[in-house]
């Protein structure tokens, strides 16, 4: 397994297309959310996933808030599932924001039943659940 860390204008067309298709495989299509998927963000984001044999398995974006740092659309594609590569990319994702990132606060909008998991990593919840993209959210912080 390999990790790739890359800017949007480091992508390659095969890389894109093979990010957007996951994110929409688990975000639209598995989760039944119909949204616009594919945002703003991506441009200004930094993209990590995992892949084997040229196959993503996991992937992130991380990105500037207001002020704060910022990751979403974290999945782990079907096959890879269950073999705790979920916990690797966070791990990976937290380094990548100490290396290119230089705010001490971290502010995720985390689904409400992924809360459990970003706890392990010191998240902390604030505020009510809400809705976003048609799913309950929680906002999460990690001070560092």
């Amino acid at each position: 397994m390999k990790w790739k860390v890359k800017t949007f204008n480091e992508l390659t067309r095969d890389e894109l297309y093979a990010i957007y298709k996951a994110r929409v495989q688990t975000f639209v299509v598995e989760q039944n959310r119909p949204y616009q998927e594919v945002d703003d963000v991506d441009p200004r984001a930094l993209h990590i996933w995992a892949e084997e044999d040229g196959q993503l398995l996991a992937y992130a974006r991380v990105f500037h808030g207001e002020d704060h740092t910022s990751f979403g659309r974290v999945l782990t594609t079907p096959a890879a599932r269950g073999k705790g590569l979920g916990k690797k990319l966070i791990d990976k994702v937290l380094e990548e924001i100490d290396e290119h990132f230089n705010h001490p606060v971290v502010q995720i909008d985390s689904q409400e039943d992924k809360e459990g998991f970003y706890a392990k990593f010191g998240f902390k919840s604030v505020g009510d659940v809400y809705t976003f993209h048609h799913t309950p959210h929680i906002k999460m912080i990690l001070s560092k």
